[in-house]
């Protein structure tokens, strides 16, 4: 199927390369000509090299929907929806350890911790055996 299929609107754009500030804030501000749907942005690295925090150029330049990921807490997630720092918050590897996440932030309950060793590794371990939250 062609990418023309498609309405702009209804596509987001994840930026997941290690961007400088600079960089990020110039991206960011030339997608707004896309009208997209919204800009998903990961707001560190999974190597941890990244430091400089490129949320708030994001939120600066891009007039969309901007979706933050890497490490909120479900706290600091609702923290920063409700300042207006984000519109909403992707949970990735939180997802895969807590297959009921949901569930737990409502509950306050502990998450599961997710096992990197498992991530893509072409079987159910790691995807499907985490224990869910039990609710007396």
């Amino acid at each position: 199927m062609a990418v023309d299929a498609f309405h702009r609107q209804h596509l987001g754009f994840l930026v997941v390369v290690l961007l400088a500030l600079a960089l990020i804030g110039f991206v960011a501000d030339r997608l707004n000509a896309f009208k997209l749907a919204y800009l998903h942005v990961m707001r560190a690295d999974f190597l941890g090299v990244q430091k400089a925090d490129v949320m708030p150029v994001a939120r600066e330049k891009y007039k969309g929907v901007l979706v933050g990921n890497m490490g909120y807490s479900a706290d600091e997630a609702e923290a920063a929806i409700a300042e207006g720092k984000l519109d909403a918050v992707a949970f990735g590897t939180a997802f895969l350890a807590n297959p009921d996440l949901p569930a737990r932030i409502r509950a306050k309950a502990p998450l599961n911790a997710p096992d990197s060793n498992t991530f893509y590794a072409g079987g159910a371990k790691g995807y499907t055996d985490y224990p869910t939250l039990q609710v007396a």
